[in-house]
């Protein structure tokens, strides 16, 4: 039973955070409104919503192609239509010559480069629209263990987010994704590292 009134005291609490931000007017003597604000219905939002695949590969200064894969991506709107989730899983089949000779300068075995080889990846995304100034902002948490805040706006037909990573990734990216048609897009994000060394991926996705 305590445990019970715990959670229930956690559960009231969050509303109470949240909705203090939805009263309808600025009198303290008003009882917060539980009316939930209009979910995401914008035209770029719906257009995201479903599945997609496609390709990806990655250029790290010099070195073109280091890494290429195949990749799935899932968008839907979640919590009352409130955010968009984005899941994404991808996963390596190829890695550059010069790569791998990277890989065994540093004392790799060839099992170990093998793992990496057919290795995959996750990433997990929430992020919604500022309804005060129309600005995009979420999260971002990946297999590697990185966390990243970013935000963002939308163009006509691209989206812009900029991120600061953390957690285990350091550094900054910016990523533009532009709408080519109903069932097709271009993503290309450009890493800039804490030694100042630039990395790209680029994307292409089709609708399932």
């Amino acid at each position: 039973m305590k445990k019970l009134f715990i959670v229930l005291s956690f559960i009231m609490l969050a509303m109470a955070s949240c909705v203090s931000n939805h009263k309808s007017k600025s009198d303290s003597g008003n009882i917060p409104s539980l009316k939930p604000p209009k979910s995401l219905d914008d035209q770029w939002s719906k257009w995201l919503i479903g599945q997609w695949e496609g390709t990806a590969k990655s250029d790290f200064g010099e070195h073109k192609d280091w890494v290429t894969g195949d990749c799935h991506t899932s968008f839907e709107l979640v919590l009352n239509g409130q955010f968009i989730v984005r899941k994404g899983q991808a996963r390596i089949i190829s890695l550059s010559d010069d790569y791998i000779k990277q890989l065994k300068g540093q004392n790799l075995s060839d099992s170990d480069i093998e793992k990496i080889r057919y290795s995959t990846f996750e990433n997990i995304e929430y992020y919604s629209i500022d309804p005060k100034t129309g600005e995009l902002t979420g999260y971002l948490f990946d297999s590697l263990g990185c966390i990243a805040q970013g935000t963002g706006k939308r163009e006509g037909n691209k989206e812009i987010i900029n991120w600061i990573w953390s957690g285990k990734g350091q550094g900054t990216s910016v990523r533009v994704t532009e709408k080519i048609n109903g069932n097709n897009f271009i993503s290309i994000e450009k890493y800039t590292l804490p030694d100042g060394s630039i990395m790209e991926d680029r994307v292409e996705m089709t609708r399932q």
